[in-house]
């Protein structure tokens, strides 16, 4: 206890009254501004004793004493006068005993106040390491009342506004209505049972597909009796994608057998039937027999390659050979229309094929045959030998047409199901490997009636990349550099002629769904343009942390883009908003930090189409994009460090921005 004024005796006496009780020492202070500097240096003081003090000399003393210490009680011992037990009463953690108390008195009292302190002290650490977690701890924390009603909610990315979610149960802040009354019940369960809930999944979809979190939830206790429920969520979407893709592979294994007994099932009837009619001396059936050989020998050398990890023995050029480390490859796609058409289609069946010449879709060419062979060939066992079938592409995405009678439209859930067929001889497989296909990799497949009354099967959400007709035009100055949207730091940039580099400094909380904060060097055009240049370093302060090659609709924070570019720890990343209004959504593609060093964007006619390099010279596409853009566009660097008080600083090099001819 710190004593100040009064006698030397009166303090003596003090001191042997409370040195063997509560205080563990009683120690003086000679005036007022000894009572801050030894409350502020020292961490044992948990009282401070006035003795013999009036009113002006008391609000000195409780303010000195409050600036170095918010929970220090201070206890005053004098003669009774109206204003100064006023004064007293006024203030906080203060207590007034008059001196004619007995020792036993003033003895309690400060047991009381030391007490208090120890308390106030303990619960306020606690609370600020409440509020430390709830702000900066980027875990989705909550507090919640008897009745699942939010008391106290972290303030996390991604998640419900603390001030709005206050007061409310699940249902009323969120909008995916099963999975919000399900936790509610949990809260409710876990207050009448006093049982918690650790590590319940929950799944719900979001913008770019379905996400899951883990949430802990925990009896809230006040002296013995519980008054609601404590808990956390966290993001667990990684680890349910990762287990997901698992099951999906040990599921692809356990149907290997007959799927390779399909696809191996065509050549053979084509090398059987033909064999008949080469024994009676038609050479073209020969053809059809070496054609179908070679077919054979594909599969076997494509399963081998396949079963060993080794692509060293295909005939993939060396940029696609780079590409295949990190899961980026593509397929020619009229070349391999008219590879399988030729190997098992009736001469008098047509295919038309709408498709540029040198269109690629961003797949293995071991994924993409086996859908491309089983929809030609449902065709023709569907439709008939003299069937049209016209392929050709749409948005991001293609289709198969054919003209036959068609699916009747409540047939049309049932015929990618395990074994079913209208065909005498088919084994139902071959629509089955289709939707296996497209859903391994996340493409969107749907059938509907062709122009013609026929079968037409979409393959949507598939990047697929026509060529560029374009002629590079007349240079762009990076001219104009501002922050996009509501950034807590202001961002800068700046040009080194001498080295050809660009610096950016960036803020931000994130480029994605519908948050746009970070900071952009841009220049205008109504024309088609093309904008690339090597991203030479990223400085982020976060996981997320990102820099890259933008275009974008308008300076808005909604407006629809398209960006590549590189995150800190996740690699490559294609990011896009549809049109102005809609979320944006992102693919990491979580490659190797160097692999892809140099980026490109076009917008044409085409819509976007976002490439990579290793050199600057030969450019492979990731994605081709329907951005709804409208001239002028801004297209440019933009760098954001996701967080809300950092940057990220990003260098690129040997920028160039050219507007396109054609």
């Amino acid at each position: 206890m710190l004593a100040v004024g009064g006698s030397p005796s009166d303090l003596d006496a003090v001191r042997s009254l409370l040195v063997d009780s509560a205080a563990e020492d009683v120690v003086e202070a000679e005036d007022i501004e000894d009572v801050g500097s030894m409350v502020g240096v020292r961490d044992d003081i948990g009282c401070v004793l006035a003795v013999d003090v009036d009113e002006s000399t008391f609000v000195d003393v409780y303010d000195t004493a409050r600036n170095a210490d918010e929970y220090v009680p201070i206890v005053v011992y004098a003669t009774v006068e109206e204003s100064l037990v006023t004064a007293v009463s006024q203030r906080s953690r203060c207590r007034f005993l008059p001196r004619s108390a007995d020792a036993h008195a003033l003895e309690g009292v400060v047991e009381d106040a030391l007490a208090a302190y120890d308390s106030d002290r303990n619960e306020g650490a606690d609370s600020a390491i409440l509020e430390t977690l709830l702000a900066e701890g980027k875990l989705s924390m909550f507090a919640k009342d008897d009745r699942g009603r939010y008391v106290r909610f972290a303030d996390v990315p991604y998640t419900a506004d603390p001030a709005e979610a206050r007061g409310k149960t699940d249902p009323e802040v969120f909008s995916q209505r099963a999975v919000s009354e399900a936790a509610l019940a949990d809260d409710l369960r876990v207050v009448e049972t006093g049982e918690p809930v650790r590590d319940k999944l929950e799944e719900f979809t979001g913008t770019g597909g379905e996400y899951w979190s883990e949430s802990t939830k925990i009896p809230w206790r006040k002296d013995g009796e519980i008054i609601g429920l404590v808990g956390y969520a966290k993001d667990v979407s990684k680890r349910m994608q990762y287990k997901k893709r698992f099951e999906e592979e040990r599921r692809r294994f356990d149907k290997f057998a007959s799927y390779v007994s399909h696809d191996l099932r065509t050549p053979l009837q084509i090398i059987v039937g033909a064999l008949e009619r080469a024994r009676e001396g038609d050479e073209e059936a020969l053809d059809r027999i070496e054609r179908a050989t070679d077919r054979i020998s594909e599969i076997i050398d494509d399963l081998s390659a396949l079963s060993k990890g080794d692509t060293s023995e295909t005939n993939f050029s060396e940029e696609v050979l780079d590409a295949l480390d990190i899961g980026v490859s593509t397929t020619e796609f009229p070349s391999l229309l008219e590879s399988v058409w030729r190997l098992d289609s009736p001469e008098t069946a047509t295919l038309e094929v709408d498709v540029p010449d040198g269109t690629e879709i961003v797949a293995e060419t071991e994924t993409v045959r086996p859908l491309v062979e089983n929809l030609l060939k449902n065709a023709v066992d569907h439709a008939g030998p003299d069937v049209t079938v016209r392929v050709g592409t749409m948005g991001r995405g293609f289709f198969v047409a054919d003209d036959g009678p068609g699916i009747p439209p409540d047939e049309r859930d049932r015929i990618f199901e395990e074994g079913y067929t209208t065909a005498e001889d088919g084994s139902g497989t071959g629509l089955t490997i289709v939707s296996e296909t497209a859903t391994q990799q996340d493409w969107e497949l749907a059938v509907s009636e062709s122009e013609s009354g026929g079968a037409r099967f979409e393959i949507t959400d598939c990047p697929v990349v026509e060529p560029s007709t374009t002629k590079t035009g007349e240079p762009l100055s990076l001219s104009t550099n501002e922050d996009i949207g509501d950034v807590s730091v202001v961002g800068e940039a700046s040009y080194d002629p001498d080295t050809d580099a660009w610096t950016v400094v960036g803020n931000g909380r994130d480029i994605w769904q519908d948050i746009d904060e970070f900071h952009f060097v841009y220049a205008t055009t109504d024309e088609p343009v093309r904008i690339q240049g090597r991203l030479a370093e990223l400085d982020g302060v976060q996981e997320y942390s990102k820099a890259g090659l933008m275009v974008r609709d308008g300076l808005g924070a909604d407006d629809a883009l398209a960006l590549i570019g590189a995150t800190r720890d996740y690699g490559s990343e294609t990011l896009w908003r549809t049109r102005t209004g809609d979320n944006a959504e992102s693919i990491q593609y979580e490659e190797p930090y160097d692999a892809f060093q140099w980026y490109q964007l076009v917008v044409d006619d085409r819509g976007v189409t976002l490439s990579f390099s290793t050199d600057g010279e030969d450019w492979q596409a990731l994605d081709q994009l329907p951005i709804e853009l409208e001239a002028p566009y801004h297209v440019g660097l933009a760098v954001c460090s996701h967080t809300d008080d950092l940057t990220a600083e990003a260098r690129f090099e040997n920028v160039t921005v050219h507007e396109l001819d054609g």
